[in-house]
């Protein structure tokens, strides 16, 4: 038995891979700020019932060859529009300050998910003795 095979841990493991792909949009949001029409995008967010779900009931990769499906290697969550206020006459929605405070929020979300992630590791470690 590995540490994954813990639900709570692959849970935040998930969470660190949305936070992942969250923080990969965001940058190409910023990266096209000044292209004509390019719409700011955005994840649906992450939510623990959902992964809950998804973790809870799925097949049992049993070989390391096994092809594990997508819902298993992490939270493959669709882009959505993002909500802007305002667009400007070339067409492009993206608004660069409410971009970079999205980032430096995934950014802190994700130092607070891997803090706990580590925490809890060392708790697993401390109680078997290794």
């Amino acid at each position: 038995m590995s540490f994954m095979d813990i639900g709570l841990l692959r849970l935040m493991t998930g969470k660190m891979s949305y936070l992942g792909q969250r923080q990969a949009v965001l940058s190409q949001n910023v990266a096209n700020a000044n292209t004509p029409g390019y719409k700011a995008k955005d994840l649906e967010p992450f939510s623990f019932d959902s992964a809950l779900k998804k973790a809870g009931v799925g097949m049992n990769v049993t070989d390391p060859r096994h092809i594990v499906p997508a819902s298993m290697a992490g939270v493959n969550t669709d882009t959505i529009k993002a909500r802007t206020f305002e667009t400007v006459p070339s067409g492009n929605s993206v608004e660069i300050e409410q971009q970079m405070m999205e980032v430096s929020k995934t950014a802190i979300d994700y130092q607070a998910v891997i803090g706990v992630y580590h925490k809890m590791l060392s708790m697993f470690r401390t109680a078997i003795g290794k």
